[in-house]
């Protein structure tokens, strides 16, 4: 009885890690956050917070994908806390105290969810798996916007920019700093300082996968060279399908200039054109060319070269120091944010960029150089230590985080 007493007194007294999240528990959100790992672990309690008031938000709430998302929740057999308004959530703030360490998935930074968090006691953290490439809107840019844009869209673009800017000021003016901020890199490092109270070195959710293709000793998927092109998902990417945000292009218009470009490298170089489809995207293959899933790290350490947009998954290519070309289309340049994403990876990885829709064999030759790797080392090297990590700890994500959360002191 005794032995029962302290097995139930020793589990209350166990820290707690609250996961916060209005997208689905689905197995890419289990997998993405290795939210098993916290679940099984018998350091800290763990519970999972779903805000289903919030799925309103999304558009396409009946579409095969958010359908699919939904039942793969249904499916991973773990007990999930459904938050249906802001009383319930209120409610359940105010059962949380010292021992909770609130982690909002989709860190809105929300100032009232702040404050009311902080006023019952519970702790604050976060860790962004990889969050850039970072976008910065100046001046001149929405000068530019509005001079281009036409009437029909223009009180659209107007309540945007409105609601974006009131969104910053209250978060800047009422969020309270976070308890633990778990950073990537030198770049979050500086970031910390302003948002959180104590900040602790890690690394994206990509280095990690690095580390285990780097110590696996199976043999290459593709004997042969080839040329490696990192699938983003588009027309429409994954994360379109729980946004407002429309896409970017079409699929008439992508799958004429991504057909025409990579036939034309495969041809110019005789080299096989090899695609690493999106994680979650619902093709069988990339427009007929040899494609694979869920090996991107392993595909991209044996490629030749690598075409890719502005995908997170350029980190493989700075890890593994591949060289690399950001290619794009008319519609992509045309939209602000997009435009300003590619031009951050060109600038940060110092990679040059080919339009897809308006190239010739003399612009790719002089991007693309098999002879001479067309990229400096070292400029990687400080993108990784800027962006993905910088120190030399390979301890796993969870497991640093469990470590630092049960180890955290009451006061």
């Amino acid at each position: 009885m005794l032995n029962i007493n302290g097995i139930l007194l020793a589990t209350i007294m166990k820290k707690k890690i609250i996961f916060i999240s209005s997208l689905n528990y689905d197995l890419r959100l289990f997998d993405k956050f290795n939210l098993k790992n916290y679940i099984e672990s018998d350091k800290i309690n763990t519970e999972l917070w779903k805000l289903d008031f919030k799925k309103k938000n999304f558009k396409n709430i009946n579409s095969p994908i958010y359908t699919q998302s939904l039942k793969q929740e249904l499916q991973v057999g773990e007990k999930i806390i459904r938050i249906s308004n802001y009383i319930e959530l209120f409610k359940l703030l105010k059962k949380t105290d010292k021992r909770c360490f609130i982690f909002d998935i989709t860190f809105s930074r929300n100032p009232i969810f702040s404050l009311f968090t902080k006023m019952f006691g519970a702790k604050l953290i976060y860790h962004g798996l990889s969050t850039f490439p970072i976008v910065e809107i100046k001046n001149n840019d929405i000068k530019d916007k509005i001079k281009n844009i036409n009437f029909k869209n223009f009180f659209y673009f107007f309540y945007k920019f409105i609601f974006f800017v009131i969104r910053k000021i209250a978060i800047k003016v009422f969020s309270p700093k976070l308890d633990i901020f778990f950073y990537n890199g030198n770049y979050e490092k500086k970031l910390s300082k302003k948002i959180s109270k104590k900040s602790i070195s890690l690394h994206t959710r990509d280095y990690e996968h690095y580390l285990t293709e780097k110590n696996n000793k199976t043999p290459r998927l593709i004997k042969n060279d080839y040329i490696l092109f990192l699938d983003m998902g588009y027309p429409i990417p994954y994360d379109n399908h729980f946004s407002d945000e429309k896409p970017v292009t079409t699929e008439e218009n992508y799958k004429s200039g991504m057909m025409n470009f990579l036939n034309s490298l495969s041809k110019i170089f005789e080299k096989k054109i090899v695609v690493s489809l999106h994680p979650n995207s619902d093709r069988k293959d990339f427009f007929g060319f040899d494609s694979y899933r869920g090996n991107t790290s392993h595909l991209v350490k044996y490629s030749s070269f690598v075409i890719a947009h502005d995908s997170s998954s350029l980190q493989f290519v700075a890890l593994w120091s591949k060289p690399c070309v950001i290619i794009y289309n008319n519609d992509m340049v045309k939209r602000l944010t997009k435009k300003k994403e590619i031009d951050w990876f060109e600038e940060k990885m110092k990679l040059k960029s080919i339009n897809i829709d308006n190239f010739d064999e003399k612009d790719i030759r002089s991007k693309i150089n098999f002879d001479n790797k067309n990229f400096n080392e070292k400029n990687y090297e400080d993108f990784i230590f800027e962006y993905i990590k910088d120190s030399d700890e390979n301890i796993s994500i969870p497991k640093l985080i469990i470590e630092k959360i049960s180890s955290f002191p009451k006061h």
